[in-house]
């Protein structure tokens, strides 16, 4: 039972079906201190029901719309949690979120049988279990909250104090404008004799980001990643933009104007973090 290395999830559903979950909070903890934490919008899979949730956890189908799926997020989330162990507050939703996804849509790689309820440890809700050991529970039902508080409630179960050295959390960082700005160098392109690796799909092609990503929180560091491919860098999206990667909380004037262009038939190829992590490993490798 006794482990310091764990990844504490909760899931929040749209609708009372487990597949239709619409928002993922991770808290990894090593060494009994909170190291990493991870939010993420999810668009759901469509059920067919009118219920909504929204009541609870306030997330409405509009701010989901252009969320990533659960198919998008698993190779984030699957890194993320590596062989780690789970640890939820209440397996019947947490857990069966995760079988029932990855059934639907065939995935694969994560052993979601090696978990820990704290449910079952403490045999109240997760409200009342913070309550009763001094534990602050900032926004219940806000799924990173909820798995912050649950990581804390099983370091409390073994007798640790939890310290918490995550260096940023993604909900955070879609509210830092300071994370979506650039550096001047990063804007000047560099000369073909400059770039050692021509043989990428970024060699002199005009790419814009537009929101957040969980593997590259500093949008002026992933610029200059892609800028040393031979990117042309840019902040807006115009008939001469190639590519455009998009994350978390994509400008909705941004996604608009890609459509206007595609509807005139401009090629702009649109790479999501699932795709760019697969570009980047192979890239790099």
């Amino acid at each position: 039972m006794e482990t310091r290395n764990f990844v504490a999830v909760d899931f929040e559903t749209m609708t009372p079906e487990l597949t239709s979950a619409c928002s993922i909070g991770l808290v990894k903890v090593i060494n009994g201190v909170i190291s990493q934490k991870l939010y993420s919008l999810i668009k759901p899979i469509p059920d067919g029901r009118t219920e909504r949730n929204t009541h609870v956890h306030g997330i409405t189908d509009e701010m989901v719309a252009d969320a990533p799926t659960f198919q998008e997020l698993f190779p984030v989330i699957k890194s993320f949690i590596g062989n780690l162990t789970l640890v939820c507050h209440n397996s019947s939703t947490d857990i069966n979120v995760f079988r029932k996804c990855m059934a639907h849509y065939g995935l694969t790689g994560l052993d979601v049988d090696n978990y820990i309820d704290t449910l079952e440890l403490y045999g109240r809700g997760l409200k009342a279990c913070c309550e009763d050991n001094g534990i602050v529970l900032s926004a219940h039902h806000d799924a990173l909250s909820d798995a912050e508080a649950c990581a804390k409630l099983f370091l409390c179960y073994q007798g640790c104090i939890c310290m918490d050295r995550a260096k940023y959390n993604l909900k955070e960082i879609l509210a830092d404008k300071s994370s979506r700005r650039y550096d001047h160098d990063t804007l000047m392109p560099l000369s073909e004799d400059e770039i050692e690796n021509k043989d990428t799909i970024f060699f002199q092609k005009k790419v814009v980001i537009t929101g957040t990503f969980c593997n590259y929180p500093d949008r002026d560091e992933l610029g200059s990643i892609l800028k040393s491919f031979g990117a042309d860098m840019n902040t807006t999206i115009s008939g001469k933009t190639d590519i455009v990667i998009v994350g978390e909380g994509a400008g909705p004037s941004k996604l608009r104007k890609i459509q206007e262009l595609k509807d005139k038939g401009k090629d702009i190829r649109m790479i999501y973090e699932k795709e760019l992590c697969e570009i980047m490993n192979d890239i790099l490798k």
